[in-house]
């Protein structure tokens, strides 16, 4: 599979990208992805999350998610 270098963390992928939420055009790694559609939803799921509680919720949501899958 082809590698590629993600614009937004910097960081090698393999794996399929996803279109980044913040231009629509920008191709990112799933990471990245998964990141940009959980901030999208930060209102409806944590309203009274500072930014610091909002940082850490999506990186354990992200550990649990590479772990489950």
């Amino acid at each position: 599979m082809e590698k590629r270098i993600c614009p937004e963390c910097g960081k090698e992928y393999s794996s399929h990208p996803a279109l980044s939420r913040k231009d629509n055009k920008t191709m990112i790694c799933p990471k990245c992805g998964m990141m940009e559609a959980l901030d999208a939803v930060r209102d409806f799921y944590a309203p009274g999350m500072t930014d610091q509680q909002w940082k850490q919720y999506k990186e354990g949501y992200m550990l649990k998610y590479i772990k489950e899958n």
